[in-house]
């Protein structure tokens, strides 16, 4: 439980750092190509710190924690298909990075 508790705080840590960047790249004139490829490192990192977690948590479907936490993993991975799809990136990957940092914000505060 320790372990599933560090990876997840872990892995939102990333989207959050991932988010902001997002935000950043959306109020840059011109945008900035450097802050969404920095968004989507850290998107990929706390995808996977997301997964390790869910992997850690061992009986997830008996938990509503755990199926939060696989829901938030399933956003963050729409979000990176997102970035790999030429006709949605730029602007529309950083709105759907945003929209999926603040779903995953949701479920972390309504779980506490």
């Amino acid at each position: 439980m320790i372990l599933e508790s560090a990876l997840q705080a872990a892995g939102f840590a990333c989207v959050t750092v991932a988010s902001a960047l997002g935000a950043a790249s959306l109020l840059a004139r011109p945008p900035a190509g450097r802050l969404e490829s920095a968004a989507l490192q850290w998107t990929r990192a706390g995808f996977l710190l997301l997964g390790a977690a869910l992997a850690a948590g061992g009986r997830w479907p008996l938990l509503p924690r755990q199926q939060w936490g696989l829901l938030c993993w399933l956003i963050f991975f729409a979000v990176l298909h997102v970035h790999r799809v030429p006709a949605f990136k730029g602007r529309t990957a950083a709105v759907a990075g945003l929209f999926g940092w603040l779903l995953a914000a949701g479920a972390y505060v309504g779980l506490r």
